[in-house]
């Protein structure tokens, strides 16, 4: 090349970053440039291994900048894998191997195809090792040698960037880094460099599954990798190794382990993956589930957190996502004080078409959220990663005997605690029984017990519909021994009232009396046949419900909402003057709680005879009034007048011409031939309530094996069971569809538009089984909100009271409120609204008195 404005050929190649633009363009003319500088990068590595914790020269790191830069781009394939095994082997303490490997090299084209033949045979047994370590097979060790450690950190980083850009250029596949990146972020003291890494391995299996990219074999490989790091057991006896020589005794396991970081690192990975929606499958679970069973605290802790909260924190992610893209794209920078130019015109109206699909999206985001399929899109996005672990049963007798077994110091008493909660929601999840636990727990449930509520909690999700009642009785004896008595605070009172409203709520069975021990006398009552603990429930019940007289409100709160939850469950417990109209009226229908054991077979389809009845009533309904208007059609007529005054004397001839009767399908019901058709739209709303038992589930039976129904008609007969189980529970709501049936609006109410589910206001998150602790808190604590909170409640109930959204027009009070206050003054609600003032008049006849009197 001739010398020319920019430097001789010499100075151009002597310059790395124009000889990286040189070979990026014409890769063979510049191969043995390319070749001379890696000969320079080998000879400073066999001088670093002399040394590694020395400072290096100032040309290595550019180096091995330039050499990744180069082979994953221009040199793809041999070469590109014998400078990613260069700086392997350099960043494990290994440079002499590879240094010796490459003695044999002479610069030209068969030189440089010689030393990749002896590097590949020298020094890629370290890498292929790694790489098939991996994959899973042989021996996984989180270990690297001690000259790896000492050495310098910037040529440390060089060589981890470099790796980095050719696994992103897709030079070196994932496999071969994974290892060593995870044995460098559990021995290498660099926080900087570990977060580098970690935020590379992440978004590294983001790439791979990416949308029309993914590969599941990559991913098998990956999450293999990650499980054999979780649950190793050369791994952690190594960490136990580690704690002992360390002097940890506590059994809490060392953060200076290397095995113990890498868990901690492959948890947190998996636990981030899982978050942002890459791996949402079963396999990840499962790795979780590994995580869980892990000896170190922290590992195990992590697991524990991701089971019990990650749909919540997926929700705000999806939910701050939302509102920032909205936020985005509704900011529109319109240039009202700027000059007009074309360009800002375009970007206006690009801006413009940009909020237009936002906030389609948006709309279409919440009609499918608040739809007819609001539940089931709700399963599908937020389904609990709990829900999909392979053996729930195993998993949680493993945790529990780890609690039972460790001793007081074992673990922190948060962790504990985590643990206690993450057993009792498998336990209620998927429906466990471990009946150890119940006991256990109630050595937890004292009064001066820290965080008793949230072990109250706890409690409350053990329990399941197949829990035995004998195991129940007990923790609600505790229960009540511990909180529900005079000498405890309101507030105690309160929690434990509501704890076994909660608990009962969960295991309805807990309140059935059986025959056999109501025949029983009252010191028999608290022992049972089998051994286990009973009850009076019938005390039990009425003595909690007399609490809803309490003088402290918070105590009076909890005891009626016992008093209304016993109304609804088994009413005949209480009292005739507590069980009110809704009560009364369950009581005399025979409401009560199935027996343990015991349950409701369905005969066909729920709702079926109520759907049957209602579209026969409608049909009567529409035909009724269709022939109502054809005779006031015929009555208003002309031709009707004429007929009228022809025929006022009827002939003998019509009398004897008279049509013959129709053919009357009959059924035989109760013994006795009825008309089919009176039966199916002649009878009135109480047809199908009057029947037998037998007879309604015959009737549903038959309609449900003669009839295809569509989504309609199950919308149908959801919203008529619940109108049935509404007038049932609710002699108003009976007597209010009584008159609509007088009137003839009965079909009216079941209006494709009525959906109970537009009127809920409580758009949070609530995962299945989750028992908050706030949710059996004292009513005066829970209540306690801040002023934003307060601020924000008014604002929402003064636009409910301005919307109006009840029926019915204004009521009396605000008319009053909205009457003229002139018209109101001289009133008796006026003046003693004004704490006795009198008015003028009054006053100046009680002057006068006065003036009177003192004459």
């Amino acid at each position: 090349m001739s010398a020319t404005g920019a430097g001789t050929r010499r100075d151009v190649t002597l310059k790395l970053p124009q000889l990286q633009n040189l070979c990026k363009r014409d890769p063979a003319s510049y191969r043995d440039d390319y070749d001379r500088q890696v000969r320079r990068l080998r000879s400073e590595c066999s001088i670093l291994a002399l040394s590694p914790s020395a400072k290096p020269s100032d040309n290595l790191v550019e180096l091995i900048q330039f050499a990744a830069a180069v082979c994953s781009s221009s040199y793809k394939g041999e070469e590109s894998d014998r400078i990613a095994a260069l700086l392997i082997d350099l960043l494990l303490g290994q440079c002499s191997d590879a240094t010796g490997a490459d003695g044999n090299g002479n610069g030209n084209g068969n030189g440089n195809a010689s030393n990749a033949n002896g590097n590949g045979n020298g020094n890629a047994s370290g890498n292929k090792a790694s790489a098939s370590s991996a994959r899973g097979g042989g021996d996984l060790t989180m270990s690297i040698p001690p000259s790896a450690i000492q050495l310098h950190r910037d040529v440390r980083k060089a060589c981890v960037s470099a790796l980095i850009l050719m696994r992103n250029k897709g030079a070196v596949p994932p496999l071969d880094l994974l290892e060593l990146f995870f044995r460098i972020m559990s021995c290498v003291p660099d926080k900087g460099l570990r977060e580098m890494l970690h935020r590379h391995i992440v978004n590294d299996v983001r790439n791979v599954n990416k949308k029309g990219k993914r590969d599941e074999k990559v991913n098998r490989a990956i999450q293999a990798f990650f499980h054999r790091i979780v649950s190793n057991p050369a791994l952690q006896q190594q960490a136990a190794a580690v704690a002992a020589s360390a002097g940890s005794a506590d059994g809490r396991g060392s953060t200076d382990s290397p095995a113990d970081v890498a868990a901690r690192r492959a948890t947190d990975m998996v636990a981030e993956l899982y978050r942002r929606g890459v791996w949402t499958d079963d396999r990840t679970v499962a790795i979780m589930a590994s995580a869980v069973q892990c000896s170190n605290s922290y590992v195990m802790a992590r697991s524990i957190r991701f089971f019990l909260g990650i749909e919540e924190k997926m929700a705000e992610d999806k939910t701050r996502d939302e509102a920032e893209e909205w936020e985005g794209a509704n900011t529109i920078d319109l240039h009202l004080h700027s000059k007009k130019t074309s360009k800002k015109k375009h970007r206006i109206g690009k801006q413009i078409k940009e909020r237009k699909r936002a906030q389609h999206r948006m709309e279409q985001e919440e009609d499918r959220v608040y739809g007819p399929d609001r539940g089931v899109e709700h399963s599908q996005k937020l389904y609990p990663a709990i829900e999909m672990l392979n053996d729930p049963q195993g998993l949680a007798e493993g945790l529990f005997r780890k609690i039972r077994s460790s001793g007081s110091n074992a673990y922190r008493f948060e962790v504990k605690l985590l643990m206690i909660n993450f057993v009792t929601r498998l336990v209620g999840n998927h429906e466990l029984l471990i009946l150890p636990l119940y006991p256990f727990l109630q050595r937890y449930m004292g009064g001066h017990q820290r965080d008793v509520t949230a072990i109250l909690a706890y409690t409350v999700q053990a329990c399941h519909q197949y829990v035995p009642p004998d195991e129940i009785h007990g923790i609600l004896k505790t229960i009540a021994h511990n909180f529900i008595t005079e000498r405890c605070s309101g507030e105690q009172m309160a929690v434990g009232i509501n704890a076994v409203r909660a608990i009962c709520s969960r295991v309805p069975s807990v309140l059935t009396v059986d025959e056999d021990e109501g025949a029983m006398g009252n010191d028999d009552v608290d022992t049972a046949v089998g051994g286990g603990i009973s009850m009076d429930v019938e005390a039990f019940v009425r003595d909690l419900a007399a609490y809803s007289r309490h003088r402290d409100r918070s105590v009076s709160v909890a005891g009626k909402s016992w008093t209304n939850f016993i109304r609804e469950v088994h009413p005949s417990l209480l009292q005739g003057k507590d069980r009110g109209k809704k009560g009364s009226a369950l009581y005399r229908s025979g409401e009560k709680p199935l027996r343990y054991g015991e349950q409701r077979i369905a005969a066909g389809v729920e709702g079926a005879d109520l759907l049957a009845e209602y579209e026969a009533q409608k049909a009567a309904h529409k035909q009724k009034k269709a022939d109502g208007e054809e005779s006031d059609g015929d009555d208003g007529s002309e031709g009707g007048v004429h007929e009228e005054k022809w025929n006022d004397a009827p002939s003998s001839d019509d009398e004897e011409e008279e049509e013959a009767p129709d053919l009357v399908l009959a059924e035989e019901k109760g013994g006795k031939m009825v008309d089919a058709k009176e039966t199916k739209e002649g009878e009135g709303a109480e047809a199908v309530v009057k029947m037998s038992k037998a007879e309604r589930e015959a009737l549903r039976l038959k309609v449900s094996s003669t009839r295809v129904f569509s989504a309609s008609d199950f919308a149908k007969m959801r919203k008529l069971v619940d109108r049935e189980e509404r007038a049932k529970r609710d002699p108003r709501a009976a007597a209010k569809l009584k008159r609509a049936i007088a009137k003839g609006e009965q079909f009216e109410q079941l209006s494709d538009d009525d959906d109970s589910d537009m009127d809920s206001d409580d758009d949070a998150i609530h995962i299945k089984g989750a028992v908050n602790p706030t949710d059996i808190m004292a009513e005066a604590k829970r209540k306690r909100m801040s002023k934003a909170e307060r601020l924000e409640k008014i604002i929402q109930g003064r636009a409910a009271f301005e919307s109006k959204s009840r029926d019915g027009g204004s009521t009396n009070t605000e008319k009053k409120r909205k009457k003229n206050f002139l018209m109101t003054k001289f009133s008796m609600g006026t003046r003693t609204k004004m704490g006795g003032k009198q008015t003028f008049r009054d006053l100046k006849q009680k002057k006068e008195q006065l003036g009177h009197l003192s004459k």
